[in-house]
Parts: structure tokens; C-alpha cells; sequence
């Protein structure tokens, strides 16, 4: 027959054991990358032309309407690229996979900033890091603004 003394101590370990479990579990789980989907890639795939870089038009980018993924178009990293307008004439095509844990950086703008939602992370619209977690900046892919066509040239490669 277990002691009174025995019986008091294990209930308080096992008590102590899932109080710590339980305060332990969120913080672990915000470790690893959620599994917040990744956008579609919407529109057919892109094609390079003769200077091996892919046209996108960005005549829709406005300082009221920033940001769009480049239709039909993934990075390096099998994430789709974002577009995004500066200043007037000036673009840059970003990654958006967040630099803190691999996830998929928001296109809707918040106070002026790229969110990654998954830990806060915020980047500006050139892809530096504005707000951490993420220690890096965005990937930036080369790219040529066209202004007679008013199409932002890039090259992924």
C-alpha cells in the first residue's frame, strides 16, 4: 500500500509534469513552420524571352495597390514572386518565402509593411527586414524596370 507521504508527492510531480507540458507546447510549436498553405501560382507559366528574362507587366502597382505575385512565376526556392512598386519607375521582384522559417510572405499590405503572419516578421517593399524575427532580407531577383511597356523584366537565374 502506497504511503500517503508517496501518494501526495507523485500526484505533485505529475501535476508539476503537465503544467510544465502545457506551458511548454505553445512556444514549441511556434519552433517549426506552419502549415499556412503557399498561394497558388495563378496564370500559365511564364516564359523567358531572348534575354532570358520573364516580362511582367506592372502597370496595375500603385502606391495604393503595391504589391502582386507575378503570374505563372516561382523562384529559385519553388516560391512565387512577388512584384512590387517602390517608387514611380522603380520595382523589384522579391522571394516570398520569409527568411526566419520558410513561410510564405503575405502580398497584403499591413501599415506598410510585407507580413510573414506565421512569427511577425515584417519586410519593406525593397525586401529589407524591417521587424524580426527574420535576420535576412528577401531574396531579390534581378530585374529591369521597361518603361515603354511598362513591364518589369526578370531574370531568375
Amino acid at each position: 500500500m502506497i504511503s500517503r507521504r508517496k501518494f501526495i508527492l507523485w500526484t505533485g510531480r505529475a501535476i508539476t509534469g503537465g503544467l510544465v507540458a502545457g506551458a511548454l507546447l505553445p512556444v514549441l510549436e511556434s519552433c517549426a513552420p506552419t502549415s499556412i498553405p503557399a498561394a497558388p501560382v495563378i496564370g500559365p507559366p511564364a516564359t523567358p524571352g531572348p534575354d532570358g528574362r520573364i516580362p511582367i507587366d506592372v502597370s496595375d502597382l500603385t502606391a495604393s495597390n503595391p504589391v502582386k505575385l507575378a503570374p505563372g512565376m516561382t523562384g529559385s526556392d519553388g516560391m512565387p514572386v512577388m512584384i512590387t512598386f517602390v517608387a514611380p519607375a522603380t520595382y523589384t521582384a522579391l522571394s516570398s518565402l520569409c527568411t526566419h522559417l520558410s513561410c510564405q510572405v503575405q502580398t497584403q499590405v499591413v501599415n506598410g509593411d510585407l507580413p510573414c503572419v506565421c512569427h511577425g516578421s515584417l519586410f519593406a517593399f525593397d525586401g529589407s527586414v524591417k521587424q524580426g524575427p527574420a535576420g535576412r532580407a528577401l531574396t531579390v531577383y534581378n530585374s529591369v524596370f521597361d518603361a515603354t511597356n511598362k513591364q518589369l523584366r526578370i531574370k531568375l537565374a
